[in-house]
């Protein structure tokens, strides 16, 4: 059975796909850095990451540490807790 937060993240790829957007699902499988956003895309020339919480749910330490870090170097870092939520920060995004 899918999990409420995988169902959001499979939302968020048809809407990236729809767009022709550039983009990957790290699965890290306790390799690499812990904390690494459930996706990392190209969306309108600029690289940006994004986290999917379950609804009600926020990023933990270690994922707004990755954040603070991707932001630092010029990155853009979202999160949400629903499709709109998600959508509506990357159509903001010029």
């Amino acid at each position: 059975m899918r999990t409420p937060e995988a169902k959001v993240k499979d939302k968020v790829c048809k809407y990236l796909d729809s767009r022709g957007v550039w983009y990957f699902r790290p699965y890290m499988a306790g390799y690499g850095k812990s904390g690494v956003p459930d996706l990392v895309c190209c969306f309108r020339g600029r690289f940006v990451s994004i986290e999917v919480k379950r609804e009600g749910k926020e990023p933990t330490p270690r994922q707004d540490l990755r954040m603070k870090e991707i932001r630092a170097s010029g990155g853009i870092a979202i999160w949400g807790d629903s499709t709109d939520c998600i959508i509506s920060q990357l159509e903001m995004l010029r």
